[in-house]
This record gives structure tokens, C-alpha cells and sequence, in this order.
């Protein structure tokens, strides 16, 4: 079995600490889904019948939105995908091809042949009006500020289109965007077209959907990658409640329970699979907007008194690593440094809380029932030993991430997806955008934190690269409103009997090879 360098850190970190379920081995090496007799195939090959999974996530059919880890790799094809196991070489998916100018200023790329649910052929019209959209800051969404390096994009011909750049840009920045890239018909790609069905090319095609309820996918015979998917039919069932979800997988009505905590891995590890998806980091965001974080040297103080090896320990069960800035271990940006001159103490939190002279209490809002609430305690009983009183006010998810978006919340712990190869897409989110959309900022983002992006974005040589990489590191740890905790591996408890599901790099759920 080969170790991913992900899997490699997780793996040394379970050794010396050697807590509970982790030194019984009991987590598989790569993401794999299971069902309770579902389907009645052996897995040689073929299809495999249905499956039923269960999940907590919203679900909703927007590729260019949030929160679409749990289904949504099912309904669209990407124009290249990376493997699951944590590396970055680039494979042919929506496209077959691609070609960099030797200026680094374009890049052709030619559109393999094939056709949408609906059975229209895939154009590269199409691509062309997907990049208009991600432009449009009210409409792009998570892709606004990845396509910012995009100066034009022409079909040259029918499955040919070429990306010119606004300047010489990173190959990896290129890539990492075309791996975010979903191909969606030139005709649906509107956010009121996708609000309430899909519009893709992916392996599996909607069926039924009742909100907050149930999602039944059926596949796609006409999906580019002959023979796949494996399975027949996938069913995700809704819960609002985790408890509830690992209950109803204890009790036979789901065949997977899909993003849990890792307070379950005890209780369920003799019965099913647990398997780690490739996660998330989970970073403390304060509110620049609101006081009394619009005090840089109390979002500082905050950001000295926060125990990650306790919260790794107790809530993680020792799974993943520590982060200060916001970038996971396997990013070029990545600085251990930071995490002993900026690391947990309480006496330096103390004195620059007394040097901000700000107010000493907030209010963290938090999604009810998740692993960021026992985080918030932790940190809410370390800032009470300085004197600072933070209450913590759970809310159900719907609410919590409008809260979150309108920039209602004076701070949170909340989920920072992995930039992959490219630090400057450290500025998708929300809370980090360059922009006066940013949730936090505002209309006054620092100048500072837009000009490190800038050139984290554009720098080619490796000197330019380290260069721009310890300029923006130094901003955030400077500007201190998005305080890394550590990586969060994501976890699923599955029956023993099915094979194949992977997460990706971004820790979105991929049935294309799942086997019953």
C-alpha cells in the first residue's frame, strides 16, 4: 500500500501519541465506503447495486458554492483531477489535454469528448461562460478569486479553448484551478438555474431530491470514463443531528455514516471501517468589524492562547497537526516556525491583552453539535485565565454559516479548505477574500494582505516563490484574524463490504470507483 506524504505525518503523529483507537490501528490507509446490503455484486467488477449514506452536510447543486463536499464530485466532471492520496500530478479529465504557452502567459486546453446528463456535447463555449461567471464577483463564489489571474478565455474551436493570463502565472496556480474548475452547460450556469437541480457530466445523474430529507443519484452510462461508475444507485439520507446519524448506522438504516467527529472512532471501530478523508484545517476567525477584535493586538493576544496540542489530544483524538497560519503541512507555504515563536502561552497572551486595552469579552458562534464546540471550551477556559470572557452560543448550521456570511458573528471556529499547491488561493474564503467582500475586512482589507496574495499568486522562480510565501505568512500572523488550530482530517464509519470511495484533495466525496 503506498503512504501518501499526508498519511505519513498523520501516521508519525499517531505513534507518539498513542491515544485510544489510534494505537490499535484501526483507521484504513485510504478512504473506502461500505454497504449493508445494499447491493448483491461481488466486487470484481461490474456494477454493485445501491448504497445508502448519511450525512449531516447540506446539499445543494451549485459547484461554484460552499458545502458541497458530500455530492458533488457525483454530478460534475473537473477539467483535470489530482489523486487521493495527497500529491498533485494533474490527470486528464474534463480535458484531454493542455498545453502552456513557454511564456507562462496562456494555456490551451482541449476538451474531451463528451456529453452532459441532458445530452448535449460538451463545448468549450461552455468553458467559456463558466469563467465569465467565476469573474463576476456576485456570482463566482468560491471560484472569484481562483480565476483572478485569467485575462480572457476564447474557444478557438468547438473542444478547444485557450486561458490568456494577465501575466506570467504559476503553472501549479493554473492546475490547481482547473482542478476546481466543474464543466457546466453554457445554457444552466447561472445560480438561479442550479439552485435547485444539477447540470453536469459527472458519473452519477439526480434522480430525486427532497431537501433536508433524502438524494437519490443513478449512473451515468454515458460518463467518459468507460465501465465506471461501479454502483448502480446512491442514497444520502439527511440528519440534523450527528448522534442521530451514527444511530441509524448502528441500526442498519444506513450503509455509511460520511463526516463525523472522531469522538465516535472508539465506540465504532471493531463494528466498521473507519476510514480519514484528506480534511480540512479548522482556524479561530475574529471579526475586524466588530469589537472587540477590531483590536489587532487582542486578536494577537487570542491568538497566543490557544492549546493545540490539548485540542488536538482531546478533541482530535490525536489526528492531524498543529497550524498557525493558514496553510496545511503539505503547502509550500507551510512555516513550523511559527508554531514555536507564536506557540501557546498564556503569560505572553496576558501581557498583550493588557497592552490592546480593548474590551475583554465576545460572544463565538459556533454550528451546534460539532467538534468546534469542544474546541470553543477549550479555548473559551484558557482565555478565562487571562481575563477574557468569551461565551459560546451553538446554533443550527443553516443559521449558523448566514450568521457566518453576513458577517454577524464576532468569531468562530470555523473549517479553511486545503490551498493545495498554490498559497495565494489562501484568499478564496470568505473571511480571507482581498476584496471588500471579505466577511471580516470589509471595505478595509490591509493593504498589506492584498499585495502578499498579489505576488503569491504571480511569483515563478523558487527565490520569488520564498520570497512571497514568508511576505504572506508574516501578514497573517501580523494581522492575526485567522488563527490556525490544526488540520482536521475528516472520518467516515463504514460497513466492511464496499470498496473505492475516495475524498480528494479538498476532502470532496468521489463515488467513481466505489464497489459493493
Amino acid at each position: 500500500m503506498t503512504i501518501s506524504p499526508i498519511q505519513s505525518r498523520l501516521i508519525a503523529r499517531r505513534t507518539l501519541l498513542r491515544t485510544g483507537f489510534l494505537a490499535a490501528g484501526a483507521l484504513a490507509g485510504a478512504p473506502l465506503l461500505s454497504a449493508c446490503g445494499s447491493g448483491s455484486a461481488e466486487s470484481g467488477g461490474g456494477t454493485t447495486g445501491k448504497i445508502t449514506l448519511g450525512t449531516t452536510k447540506i446539499m445543494q447543486f451549485d459547484p461554484y458554492l460552499t458545502n458541497t463536499d458530500i455530492h458533488i464530485h457525483s454530478f460534475y466532471t473537473y477539467l483535470v483531477d489530482y489523486p487521493s492520496d495527497g500529491t498533485y500530478k494533474p490527470i486528464p479529465a474534463g480535458a484531454e489535454k493542455w498545453e502552456f504557452a513557454a511564456d507562462r502567459g496562456s494555456v490551451t486546453i482541449t476538451l474531451r469528448q463528451a456529453t452532459y446528463h441532458s445530452g448535449a456535447p460538451v463545448t468549450a463555449d461552455d468553458v467559456v461562460t463558466g469563467v465569465k461567471r467565476a469573474q463576476d464577483p456576485d456570482a463566482g463564489f468560491t471560484l472569484a478569486q481562483p480565476t483572478g489571474f485569467i485575462a480572457a478565455a476564447t474557444a478557438v474551436d468547438n473542444r478547444t479553448v485557450r486561458l490568456d493570463f494577465k501575466r506570467p502565472t504559476p503553472e501549479p496556480l493554473v492546475l490547481d484551478w482547473m482542478f476546481a474548475f466543474p464543466l457546466v452547460p453554457a445554457a444552466s450556469n447561472t445560480p438561479a438555474k442550479l439552485e435547485h437541480e444539477p447540470a453536469g457530466s459527472g458519473p452519477f445523474r439526480l434522480v430525486e431530491f427532497q431537501r433536508n430529507q433524502r438524494l437519490v443519484l443513478k449512473k451515468n452510462p454515458d460518463f467518459y470514463d468507460a465501465g465506471k461508475p461501479f454502483l448502480d444507485e446512491v442514497e444520502y439520507r439527511f440528519f440534523t443531528d450527528e448522534d442521530a446519524l451514527v444511530a441509524a448506522l448502528e441500526s442498519g438504516s444506513v450503509d455509511g455514516a460520511a463526516y463525523i467527529a472522531f469522538r465516535h472512532a472508539d465506540r465504532l471501530r471493531d463494528r466498521y471501517t473507519l476510514v480519514e478523508g484528506n480534511g480540512r484545517m479548522s482556524i479561530f476567525f475574529m471579526n475586524a468589524l466588530i469589537p472587540p477584535f477590531d483590536n489587532k493586538l487582542l486578536r494577537q493576544a487570542v491568538g497566543r492562547a490557544i492549546d493545540r496540542e490539548r485540542i488536538l489530544k482531546q478533541v482530535n483524538f490525536g489526528i492531524g497537526d498543529p497550524v498557525y497560519t493558514a496553510f496545511m503541512p503539505s503547502s509550500p507555504a507551510f512555516e513550523p516556525a511559527y508554531l514555536d515563536s507564536h506557540r501557546f502561552d498564556l503569560d505572553a497572551a496576558a501581557a498583550l491583552l493588557e497592552r490592546s486595552g480593548g474590551a475583554r469579552k465576545a460572544v463565538a458562534g459556533v454550528a451546534s453539535g460539532t467538534p468546534d464546540v469542544s474546541k470553543l471550551e477549550i479555548i473559551q477556559a484558557d482565555l478565562k485565565k487571562i481575563g477574557f470572557d468569551l461565551e459560546i452560543a451553538p446554533q443550527e448550521e443553516a443559521a449558523y454559516l448566514d450568521a457566518l456570511f453576513a458577517s454577524k458573528l464576532q468569531c468562530t471556529a470555523a473549517a479553511q479548505p486545503n490551498n493545495m499547491q498554490s498559497p495565494s488561493l489562501v484568499a478564496r474564503g470568505r473571511q480571507m477574500l482581498t476584496t471588500k467582500a471579505n466577511t471580516t475586512f470589509g471595505d478595509k482589507v490591509p493593504p498589506a494582505y492584498v499585495e502578499a496574495v498579489d505576488a503569491a499568486g504571480s511569483a515563478i522562480t523558487p527565490e520569488a516563490q520564498k520570497t512571497a510565501y514568508a511576505a504572506l505568512n508574516a501578514v497573517l500572523v501580523e494581522e492575526a484574524w485567522a488563527i490556525g488550530i490544526s488540520t482536521m482530517p475528516s472520518l467516515f464509519a463504514l460497513d466492511k463490504r464496499i470498496t473505492g470511495l475516495v475524498t480528494d484533495v479538498r476532502d470532496f466525496v468521489n463515488l467513481t470507483a466505489t464497489k459493493g
